[in-house]
């Protein structure tokens, strides 16, 4: 007599499932947020226009992330589309290989889109002054989607040819150095009194968006955009 049912069987997660989760849970936390901005909001546009221009940014940037990773994610599943997107010279349809890529590329976007919006939401929608227990839960959320994206982006080095490896090797060797220079100038002129102080959230913003220029320019160099 059989031990069980195979199609009961579990069965490990593919990669393109887990992109999904990662993506449906990142959906999830930011339209719940978004709804509660917006339940919770009376004067919405009196509200976003007192935001701090770094918020504005980071907002920007999180729409961004998010729809390029909708984009890929799409894409994935037309093996021409897919094709050209991973390899831009492509004549053929995608391998297997570079869907696989395309989709965890996509779920690195969207998970560094919900990190981005996650704090201004909560922010809007409490008005600068979240509580406790909701800020607690909301890092815990960001911790999350931190550590998957941090797999992700492992898993995205393994995947790489060579000359994707060399571009991320360039936009990051690119964004260290001339941020690292910027930084020490402009901390110098803050500590001058030449300068309005920098939250921590105004840098990361400026880091956010300097990375996305960067990496554009680099990848429509390379012929990879």
């Amino acid at each position: 007599m059989a031990s069980g049912d195979p199609s009961m069987t579990t069965r490990k997660l593919s990669r393109t499932d887990r992109t999904r989760i990662a993506l449906l849970a990142a959906g999830m936390v930011v339209g719940g947020l978004l709804g509660l901005v917006i339940a919770r909001t009376e004067n919405l546009d009196a509200l976003i226009d007192s935001l701090a221009w770094s918020d504005h940014l980071a907002a920007f940037l999180a729409f961004s992330f998010l729809s390029m990773g909708l984009i890929m994610i799409f894409a994935s599943f037309s093996p021409k589309l897919a094709a050209r997107m991973v390899d831009p010279g492509a004549t053929g349809p995608a391998r297997p290989g570079q869907a696989s890529f395309l989709r965890t590329q996509a779920a690195v976007l969207g998970l560094a889109g919900a990190m981005m919006a996650i704090p201004v939401l909560a922010s809007v929608a409490y008005r600068g002054e979240v509580p406790t227990v909701i800020g607690s839960v909301a890092m815990m959320g960001i911790v999350a989607a931190f550590l998957a994206q941090t797999a992700g982006n492992l898993a995205l080095w393994r995947q790489a040819d060579e000359l994707m490896r060399k571009s991320l090797a360039e936009t990051g060797s690119v964004c260290f150095w001339i941020l690292q220079g910027l930084l020490f100038l402009w901390a110098a002129a803050e500590k001058l009194g030449l300068a309005p102080a920098l939250s921590s959230w105004d840098m990361m913003s400026v880091l956010m968006a300097f990375y996305l220029v960067v990496s554009s320019l680099i990848a429509m160099r390379r012929g990879l955009a």
